[in-house]
């Protein structure tokens, strides 16, 4: 038999176990659940990229907006203190005047503020004028000053005229006005305000311990009422239609009562009401010791006082001042002392040695009580040279 024989030109190759030369491994198909997988990592990967770079640029807006904030305060810090340019807004070659903080008055002049561009300020042969409109048409210059050099300026001492002044400011240039500033108005009033007092009367009696003041005036504007006798002040305001109603305590006795009106301009009208309580304002009694002085035996003499208030309770611990007047002889000096817990004041009064004359003398004594009026009350005596 003949060998069976392999081809010497091709030896045989080592290779997997059951795969010859020229094997191609079949078409591999990837399950679902790794392609799943792997386009879940791919997914994940690319939310996370743009999140990371929203993140990234947020950070940068966020820089970029404070640094644009904190520019002009490093710019501040950093330059070299020259005055803060006026704002975009002002028109250049054109001045601002400020509203006036009182657009009514009653003064003879003002000072008018306002505000320069920055073209105006390098003008250094320039002035700055007002000029006013009077209310009768008539219009006349105010004031005028050289070219400040700073935006803001203040004009001193401009003229009013009565009733309204329409002001306005303009820059001069070589003898040329430019444009001028808006204007503003401030009215210029002296007549001052009517008053009338319709309730209390004059001298009129009053039961309790206040009165309502009513009356009118002009329509929205202050009133006060004041009682002169006890320092007390009220204070209202008139209506639209100009009435007023103001309640005010009162003290015991005589009350003196100011009403003022106030206009808008600080013109003023005053009106005084003087009127009484009814309530009793006490009682006073004095003693002579004794009450008739006979010069050859002596010159002087006891006072003694006692006073009740109003209310009928002693008039303690109030000044007392007590004074001599007699026939030859000039008023003495008062003398005060202060009353007892029972309303006692004394005072021992002597004669000059030199008087030796006869006729007839008074006592007066005040108590300053510390409710109500004082009370007054008098004790005649009789002076003889010897007992008659």
């Amino acid at each position: 038999m003949g060998l069976f024989r392999r081809s010497s030109s091709k030896p045989p190759r080592r290779g997997l176990p059951g795969r010859s030369e020229g094997y191609t491994p079949p078409y591999q198909v990837e399950s679902a659940s790794r392609r799943s997988n792997a386009t879940s990592r791919s997914v994940g990967g690319t939310i996370a990229t743009a999140f990371s770079t929203f993140i990234t640029l947020f950070v940068i807006a966020g820089a970029i907006g404070l640094a644009a904030i904190a520019l002009p305060f490093i710019t501040s810090i950093g330059g070299n203190g020259s005055p803060t340019p006026p704002p975009a807004s002002v028109e250049p070659g054109r001045p601002t005047l400020s509203e006036p903080s009182e657009p009514i008055t009653a003064a003879a002049t003002i000072t008018v503020s306002g505000t320069l561009p920055q073209d105006l300020l390098e003008k250094s042969d320039a002035i700055i004028r007002i000029i006013i409109t009077r209310e009768d048409g008539s219009v006349i210059t105010g004031a005028e000053i050289t070219m400040p050099k700073t935006a803001g300026f203040d004009v001193a001492k401009v003229p009013l005229s009565a009733g309204s002044n329409v002001i306005e400011a303009v820059a001069v240039i070589n003898g040329v006005e430019g444009t001028r500033s808006a204007p503003i108005t401030v009215v210029r009033d002296t007549s001052a305000p009517a008053l009338s007092v319709t309730a209390p009367t004059p001298g009129a009696i009053m039961d309790g311990d206040s009165v309502t003041v009513t009356g009118k005036t002009d329509k929205d504007i202050d009133v006060q009422v004041r009682n002169e006798t006890t320092g007390t002040i009220e204070s209202g305001r008139s209506t639209t239609k100009g009435a007023f109603s103001i309640a005010i305590t009162l003290r015991d006795g005589t009350n003196v009562l100011t009403i003022t009106a106030t206009d808008g301009a600080g013109n003023q009208t005053s009106k005084s009401v003087e009127i009484s309580t009814s309530a009793s304002v006490g009682r006073i009694s004095i003693i002579l010791n004794p009450g008739t002085i006979i010069l050859s035996n002596r010159k002087d003499f006891l006072i003694t006082a006692t006073a009740t208030d109003s209310t009928g309770a002693p008039a303690a611990n109030v000044r007392v001042c007590m004074y001599v007047s007699a026939t030859g002889s000039p008023p003495s000096e008062p003398v005060c002392v202060t009353s007892d817990v029972n309303g006692r004041a004394a005072w021992t009064y002597a004669f000059p040695n030199n008087f030796n004359t006869e006729g007839r003398g008074l006592v007066t004594v005040t108590y300053e009580l510390t409710v109500g009026d004082p009370i007054s009350g008098t004790q005649n005596f009789r002076v003889y040279l010897v007992k008659p």
